[in-house]
């Protein structure tokens, strides 16, 4: 059977196709991402080494990045630069770069790495284009040792050796309130982050407040050593008086060789505080003396020299914030609430005296003064002392209120929006 000469040319092109890809693709078996953890058991605060391997075909371009996950009650860094290795395949050169990471872990029994992204371009062989990738590092679990008697509240470092030391900036002592000190602790460890070491803790007796400042941690890794620095400074400030004493403070490790815990305990402080004197009011000044002086003679010879219009014009304002129908109003109204008889009928005649000559009580008001008069000139000398006011009281707000709103009725709004004619 004869193929037609389109079609040939099409599986040739197929053929060719078929054996770039074959060359340029890894093998099922080469994943661009593999992850080895050479050891899955560790301490609690231990530095666990992960291995983080990428692949290609041609030469890395630029820097891999990582999206490190966060993981509870762990911490998951990354180590120093990676090594870059190559390896022969058949036909194909592959090129490996393998990325270090520490897991330091403060949860003890399982613990779950979970798969996180990495982002990495190489070249497709060693004169092709770039390939970008975007890959998973596979999840990985852990076994977290908890040492023998530790209380699980316990922050942990594991180590075979801790150092620490601390500088007090000034040195402790006699103090006042209100007076600052500054300490500094420095912890310093092999095999471990300056990330995963512990932080100082903040108690501190009532009448001190502690403020902590950012911490300055550091890593090294030389010559296959890794070990890491912390510093933390605390602001202790002094706000009551007496003896004020801030607790030691104890730093316990792991010694995962000779699996014997470490402590150091940095030792208590006491402050004697005295108290802050009360500041004294400043003097007055002689400008101000001078200007007070000054003062008071202008004004006593304003009032010396404008004294007949000063009286006037003070007894003018009186009298319009006073006027007589008022006064009268007032004193009845007292003499009510002391049951006055005498008083009241003298302060009646007097509020009557300041109304027009047209003007008549009302029928309560008018009852009310009857009955004033009777207890005032009846019979019986002794009814004038049993005289209640309360009625009196009552009838007379009650005219005078409806007096007052005859007299200023409430005239009607405008209209908003007045039509036009």
């Amino acid at each position: 059977m004869r193929v037609p000469r389109g079609m040939m040319f099409g599986l040739v092109v197929i053929a060719l196709w078929a054996m770039t890809f074959a060359a340029a693709a890894p093998a099922a078996d080469d994943d661009p991402v593999s992850i080895d953890v050479p050891n899955k058991e560790a301490w609690m605060g231990q530095r666990l080494p992960i291995f983080v391997q990428l692949r290609g075909n041609g030469p890395f371009v630029g820097a891999a990045s990582f999206s490190i996950p966060e993981i509870p009650r762990a911490l998951l860094v990354k180590v120093g630069s990676p090594v870059v290795s190559s390896e022969e395949k058949g036909d194909t050169s592959w090129f490996m770069q393998t990325h270090e990471f520490a897991l330091f872990s403060q949860a003890a029994g399982k613990v779950t790495v979970p798969a996180f992204e990495v982002r990495f371009t190489h070249r497709d062989g060693f004169t092709g284009p770039n390939q970008a990738h975007v890959e998973q590092v596979p999840a990985t679990d852990l076994q977290i040792k908890r040492p023998p008697g530790l209380p699980e509240s316990v922050f942990l470092v594991t180590t075979e050796k801790l150092e620490i030391s601390e500088t007090w900036t000034p040195e402790p002592g006699s103090a006042k309130q209100g007076d600052v000190f500054r300490r500094t602790i420095a912890q310093s460890a092999q095999q471990t982050s300056g990330m995963a070491l512990a932080p100082p803790p903040t108690t501190a007796p009532e009448g001190i407040s502690v403020y902590v400042g950012k911490p300055i941690v550091d890593d090294k890794t030389q010559r296959g050593e890794f070990s890491g620095t912390r510093s933390d400074t605390i602001t202790y400030m002094l706000k009551g008086a007496g003896t004020l004493t801030i607790p030691g403070i104890k730093y316990i490790w792991w010694n995962p060789k000779s699996e014997e815990f470490g402590t150091k305990t940095l030792p208590a402080v006491t402050f004697e505080v005295a108290a802050a004197p009360k500041p004294a009011p400043p003097p007055p000044s002689r400008i101000g003396i001078a200007l007070a002086a000054f003062l008071s003679v202008a004004m006593l010879g304003l009032v010396v020299w404008q004294f007949d219009r000063i009286r006037s014009w003070t007894m003018t304002v009186w009298q319009r914030l006073n006027p007589a129908d008022r006064v009268a109003a007032r004193h009845l109204i007292r003499a009510c609430h002391r049951n006055d008889a005498a008083a009241a009928e003298a302060a009646w005649a007097d509020w009557q005296n300041t109304q027009p000559a047209s003007y008549q009580p009302s029928a309560e008001l008018f009852a009310a003064a009857a009955e004033l008069h009777r207890t005032r000139y009846g019979q019986r000398a002794e009814a004038s002392a049993a005289w209640q006011g309360q009625p009196l009281a009552q009838a007379f707000r009650k005219a005078t209120a409806t007096s007052s709103a005859m007299q200023n009725p409430q005239l009607p709004l405008p209209p908003l929006n007045p039509r036009s004619t």
